[in-house]
C-alpha cells in the first residue's frame, strides 16, 4: 500500500498531538499567524511549528500542531509576519571584522572623496599620543575613484610620530609608515613571506610603504590583535551576525584562538550564535586531534588552501589578461598580466587528498578562470572524494567556467559565491579591472544550481558587510550599485536565493542534517522578519527588517 507524503505527514502530527495532549508540558512553544518557510525539499509554507526542548517537534497546519500544545506551551503569534530558518553565513571572517573595528573606518561607504579620507585620518593623528599605533582601514580606489594612494614618505608627513597601517577595503592591500616598519622589525633586508606577500620595493630597493596580503602584514598587527582589546569587538561582531539574522557563520582563516572564540560566544552562560571554523596551514596548532570535534555550537571543520588571490591587486589567476585603465594603475596591476597561482598543481592535489583523508573539509580561495582549471584538475587527480560530502568547497568563484561544473558535480565539490563584487564593484570590473568580456560571464549562481552544486552566497566580510538579503537581492537582480547588468543570464529566483543562504550553506558546513532548514528534528533556528522574501519585490529585498532570531528556541534580540 502507498501513502502520500502529507499523508504520512499528517498521521505523525496527529500521534504526536495524542502524545503532547498525554504530556502536561506539551510542546514549550507553538508559532502561528504568518507565513512559515520551511526551505525543505518541496520549498513548503506552512502555518505553524512547534518547538520542544531547542528542537523543531513539528510543521504543519494551525489544527495539527495546536494539537501538540499543553498547559505550559507558550503560543507566539507572528501577527501575519514571517518565520525562516535561521541563516547561515557559509564564508566570512569574524576575526578580522572584530580586528579592524578597532581601525578608524576610511571605506567608501563612509567617506566619498579623498579629502575626506584623508582629513579624517589627520584628525585621529591629531587626537593619537604620540608613539601609539594608529591603525585605519577601508582604504578604496574603485568606490572613492580619486583617492589618492600614498607612499611611505607621505604617510611620514602625516603621522611623523606614531607608527601607522591602513589595510584596503579588499583585505589584500595595505600601507604602512616608516615608524610601523621599524615597530614591526620590516627594513629593506628583511625577505619576502612569499611571491605573493611582500613588501614593494622602489627601484633602489627602498620600502615604498605597500604591503601585499595578510601574511606580510601579520607583524604590523601586533597591537591591534591583543586578545584582551579583541575580545569586546568579537563579541559585538557577533552581535551584529545576529541582528542581521545569522544564527551559524563559519570562519574561513585568521581566527582567534579557539577557546577565545568559544568564551567570546557565551551570553549569560549560553552560546549566542553557532561557530564553524576553516584553520589556515599557520593555524594548524589549534586543529583538534578529529574531526568529530567540539559540540553543537562550536566545531572546526576543516583547512583553508589559498590558490589565487584578488582581482583587485592583479593576483587572481585568470586566462585572460587585466586592463590597461587608471585603476589598474592606482591598484598597481601591470596590464597584460594574468595573476598566478600561489600553489603549484601537485602541492594542492596532495595537501586535499591528506587532509580530506584525514576526514577534514578543504575549502580552497580560488577566484580567477586559470585557478579554477588548476583546482578542478587537482581534485580530479584526487580521485573519488573521502567521507561525508562536501569534501571539497570553492571559495569566491567569480570566473568559474560552467563547463567545469559537471566534473565538479560527480565529485560532490561545493561552491560559495562572492556574490556583492557585482553589486559594489561590478562596474570597476567590467570597465577598469578585467573588462567586458569576463566579467559578463562572472559568478555563475544559476548555473551552479542547474549543476547541483547547491551554491552559497557570502560577503566575505569585513570586506564587504555581511547583510544577508542584500547578497539575495544581488543574485537575483544581478545590477551593480549603478544599475549596470553583470551576466543577467546567470539570475537566480528568491526561493534559490533563499536556499543559498540556508539550507545550502548548511550542506556546505555539513550540518544540513541538523541545520537550515524547518524540519523535524533540527535545531529551532528561527528568524522573524516583517516580510516575505518570496513576496516582496527583489527591489525591496535588503529593506527587509530582521524583528527577532531564535537560537534552539531561544529569543535573541531582547524584547523585540
Amino acid at each position: 500500500m502507498r501513502y502520500s507524503k502529507h499523508l504520512l505527514q499528517g498521521l505523525l502530527i496527529a500521534t504526536l498531538g495524542l502524545l503532547g495532549a498525554c504530556t502536561p508540558d506539551g510542546a514549550d512553544s507553538i508559532f502561528v499567524g504568518g507565513p512559515i518557510l520551511t526551505v525543505n525539499p518541496q520549498d513548503e509554507v506552512v502555518e505553524a511549528l512547534a518547538v520542544k526542548d531547542g528542537r523543531i517537534l513539528a510543521v504543519g497546519s494551525r489544527s495539527q500542531v495546536m494539537a501538540l500544545s499543553g498547559a505550559h506551551t507558550q503560543v507566539i503569534d507572528l501577527q501575519g509576519r514571517t518565520l525562516l530558518p535561521g541563516l547561515v553565513a557559509a564564508h566570512e571572517h569574524p576575526t578580522l571584522t572584530a580586528l579592524f573595528a578597532g581601525a578608524l573606518d576610511l571605506s567608501g561607504f563612509t567617506r566619498h572623496d579623498n579629502q575626506a579620507v584623508w582629513e579624517a585620518l589627520r584628525q585621529r593623528v591629531s587626537q593619537t599620543p604620540p608613539g601609539e599605533w594608529i591603525y585605519a582601514a577601508g582604504l578604496d580606489p574603485i568606490l572613492v575613484p580619486d583617492l589618492q594612494i600614498p607612499l611611505r614618505q607621505q604617510l611620514d608627513q602625516l603621522a611623523p610620530n606614531n607608527p601607522l597601517l591602513i589595510v584596503g577595503q579588499n583585505l589584500h592591500s595595505f600601507w604602512a609608515n616608516s615608524q610601523a616598519f621599524v615597530a614591526a622589525g620590516i627594513d629593506r633586508n628583511t625577505p619576502n613571506p612569499s611571491q605573493a606577500s611582500y613588501y614593494e620595493r622602489n627601484s633602489q630597493g627602498e620600502l615604498s610603504g605597500f604591503i601585499a596580503e595578510t601574511e606580510a602584514a601579520q607583524p604590523f598587527m601586533v597591537e591591534l590583535k591583543a586578545p584582551l582589546k579583541m575580545l569586546k569587538r568579537y563579541e559585538q561582531t557577533l552581535d551584529q551576525l545576529l541582528v542581521n539574522g545569522f544564527t551559524s557563520v563559519a570562519s574561513l582563516g585568521y581566527n582567534l584562538p579557539p577557546w577565545l572564540a568559544r568564551y567570546a560566544a557565551l551570553r549569560g552562560g549560553q552560546p549566542r550564535i553557532r561557530q564553524y571554523f576553516y584553520m589556515t596551514e599557520k593555524e594548524l596548532d589549534n586543529l583538534p586531534s578529529s574531526p568529530d570535534n567540539g559540540s553543537d555550537y562550536f566545531k572546526v571543520l576543516g583547512v583553508k588552501l589559498w590558490h589565487d588571490g584578488s582581482p583587485y591587486t592583479g593576483s587572481m589567476f585568470t586566462r585572460s589578461p587585466y586592463l590597461d585603465s587608471q585603476l589598474n594603475h592606482t591598484l598597481g596591476i601591470q596590464p597584460g598580466t594574468y595573476g598566478h597561482a600561489l600553489m603549484a598543481r601537485d602541492t594542492l592535489r596532495d595537501k586535499v587528498r591528506q587532509y580530506t583523508g584525514e576526514g577534514w573539509q578543504v575549502a580552497i580561495h580560488t577566484q580567477g578562470d586559470a585557478s579554477m582549471l588548476d583546482v578542478t584538475k587537482a581534485i580530479e587527480q584526487v580521485g573519488q572524494l573521502p567521507g561525508r560530502a562536501p569534501a571539497v568547497r570553492l571559495e569566491h568563484a567569480i570566473q568559474l567556467p560552467v563547463t567545469l561544473m559537471p566534473g565538479l558535480a560527480r565529485q560532490q565539490v561545493a561552491v560559495s559565491f562572492h556574490i556583492n563584487h557585482i553589486l559594489y564593484y561590478g562596474d570597476a570590473l567590467e570597465h577598469s579591472v578585467i573588462g567586458r568580456a569576463m566579467a559578463q560571464l562572472s559568478l555563475p549562481v544559476r548555473s551552479a544550481f542547474v549543476a547541483g552544486l547547491r551554491p552559497s552566497l557570502h560577503a566575505d566580510s569585513p570586506m564587504f558587510p555581511a547583510k544577508p538579503f542584500s547578497l539575495m537581492q544581488t543574485a537575483i537582480l544581478r545590477t551593480t550599485s549603478s544599475g549596470l547588468a553583470i551576466n543577467p543570464k546567470e539570475a537566480i529566483d528568491s526561493h534559490q536565493a533563499l536556499r543559498a543562504m540556508t539550507i545550502n550553506a548548511a550542506y556546505q558546513l555539513r550540518q544540513d542534517d541538523q541545520l537550515g532548514s524547518l524540519e523535524p528534528g533540527k535545531w529551532a533556528d528561527l528568524v522573524l522578519l516583517d516580510g516575505n522574501p518570496y513576496e516582496v519585490p527583489p527591489t525591496a529585498l535588503d529593506q527587509l527588517q530582521v524583528l527577532q532570531v531564535y537560537l534552539a528556541g531561544r529569543a535573541m534580540l531582547g524584547n523585540k
